[in-house]
């Protein structure tokens, strides 16, 4: 079960570039050594995790899965029940491409991409999906690819990030990351930041259209980051 977290939970600073539209946003400086920053005092940090008297699901151990075609397509993948995979998928056509997921019965259970043309990036598959993934339909106009590993073979965070397209990355257990994230986006398209505990529940740590700049809460139980945007952007943690 997916839970997003509550209104408010996740905090950015935000201030107007100055243009007059005050669309935009820029990270506010740290305070000075020795304060509190008053956006963050007093404000418990949210966290991803589960409901009074549930008990976190492990997850399981994927094994890996290639599958590759032309054009439109629904392939059995049959991935391991309660597993996390991260898909690396390329696309080289020119229409509309979109993979989604579907259940047993051919039920869709989930969005993977959405997009024009050619394509190339990391998505999460088994975290945001409210059913086990039987199926991975493709449609498409050209050559696409979709390799799908368990998670913990994703890129791990060190504490910063760089890229141009969607990406995962698995956050390891004693980082010691500190609760502030800086979130900067070069593109004019959408951008969408996740963030997902153990217990594959979902924090949506911001989204919008950009570019921005901003400053965010990283819960600390987070263990996956995903990042879901075309156009440069940077993620690192402050100190």
């Amino acid at each position: 079960m997916i839970l997003g977290l509550s209104a408010g939970t996740l905090l950015a600073l935000r201030d107007s570039d100055g243009d007059g539209d005050g669309d935009r946003e820029t990270v506010a400086p740290p305070p000075p050594v020795g304060q509190t920053d008053p956006n963050t005092a007093e404000e418990p940090m949210p966290r991803i995790t589960t409901a009074p008297g549930e008990s976190p699901r492990p997850w399981a151990m994927g094994k890996d899965v290639t599958i590759s075609g032309r054009g439109d397509r629904t392939v059995d993948v049959g991935l391991v029940p309660d597993a996390v995979y991260v898909a690396t998928i390329t696309h080289d056509g020119t229409a509309n491409f979109m993979v989604d997921t579907l259940g047993d019965g051919g039920r869709n259970v989930g969005l993977i991409v959405n997009a024009q043309g050619d394509y190339s990036g990391e998505r999460t598959v088994g975290l945001a999906e409210f059913d086990t993934v039987a199926a991975v339909r493709v449609r498409a106009d050209g050559n696409w690819k979709i390799v799908l590993r368990d998670v913990r073979k994703a890129r791990k965070f060190t504490g910063k990030a760089t890229g141009r397209e969607p990406a995962v990355f698995l956050v390891p257990k004693d980082a010691g990351f500190s609760a502030r994230l800086t979130l900067s986006y070069r593109g004019t398209g959408n951008y969408v930041i996740r963030g997902y505990g153990e217990d594959s529940r979902m924090g949506l740590l911001e989204d919008g259209i950009g570019p921005l700049s901003w400053l965010v809460h990283l819960p600390p139980d987070t263990r996956v980051i995903e990042v879901d945007t075309q156009g440069d952007w940077d993620l690192e943690v402050l100190p």
